[in-house]
């Protein structure tokens, strides 16, 4: 009898010591946290079957994913013009899509939400040869992008084989081992078809089902929603929306102003000038 007391007392105490570690241990902070996330998001999406995709390219045709799937690897590259480090990796993309444009690859760049006009300038300046669609926010949602620039590579098994946060610096390096098994994939036969990938859709891993039911609850938003409280609101009616329009953030109704809006809703701006928040803001949503 006296040992089950002691058991129950050592349990006991055991107990009250693991609750007050825990509340005594710090927490991650906001930003924390938001570090932790884009740690863990690329080995999330490693493996995973990717989404079906339709774009509408500048080009006036129609990029549909699962018509090149299993035949070609492809390379999809999320990016702003108005990020730095989307700027920076622009030419080695564009070297290596003239590199490969006589093999089964597909390089997509995939423009968020910004005028016809500034994307096409944009283009211009850096030669950029490879098909490229205006994404109106499903893209981006369909693949998880948080931050520009994000490089997304499908292999011919349809799955995804990189997931790469920030700029590509090497494209031979980052690109050549899942290429390498996309070619042998694509030589012997093996590659995944339409209908085989089409199927996995519903019965994969694949998120692709999410992406028409996202639409539909952004469509019944009540705008009112997107709106910071406080100091919040003043500081997103003070700065200039990123994507390259000539709105404030609180006009805009893109889905990079959408995320910034966001993010204002839930951050400490305790101890933070006005211009600090809008620098750290630019600065989480263009990647380093």
């Amino acid at each position: 009898m006296r040992s089950k007391t002691t058991g129950s007392i050592a349990l006991l105490l055991f107990l009250v010591a693991f609750l007050f570690h825990f509340s005594a241990k710090k927490q991650p902070s906001g930003e924390e946290k938001d570090i932790f996330e884009a740690i863990r998001q690329p080995a999330a999406w490693q493996g995973r079957i990717a989404p079906e995709l339709t774009l509408d390219l500048l080009g006036g045709e129609k990029f549909v994913l699962s018509e090149h799937i299993g035949k070609k690897a492809i390379i999809l590259n999320f990016f702003a013009t108005w990020c730095g480090p989307c700027k920076a990796e622009m030419p080695e993309l564009v070297r290596f899509a003239e590199k490969h444009k006589n093999e089964p690859v597909m390089m997509i760049g995939i423009d968020s939400e910004e005028r016809e006009e500034a994307v096409r300038g944009f283009l211009q300046e850096f030669n950029v040869t490879y098909p490229v669609a205006i994404d109106k926010g499903v893209a981006q949602r369909a693949f998880g992008v948080r931050g520009f620039p994000t490089t997304v590579f499908i292999g011919a098994d349809g799955r995804i084989t990189l997931y790469e946060v920030g700029p590509i610096a090497n494209a031979d390096v980052a690109f050549e081992a899942p290429l390498q098994v996309s070619l042998t994939i694509i030589q012997s036969g093996a590659g995944i078809t339409k209908e085989a990938f089409l199927h996995l859709q519903k019965t994969g891993p694949a998120i692709a089902t999410a992406i028409t039911a996202t639409a539909e609850e952004e469509k019944k938003k009540d705008p009112e929603d997107d709106v910071p409280p406080g100091r919040a609101r003043d500081i997103a009616m003070k700065m200039n929306c990123p994507c390259g329009c000539t709105h404030k953030l609180m006009e805009c109704t893109c889905g990079t102003a959408k995320s910034i809006k966001a993010k204002l809703k839930s951050m400490d701006l305790a101890g933070k000038t006005d211009e600090e928040v809008i620098t750290s803001l630019n600065k989480e949503f263009c990647m380093k």
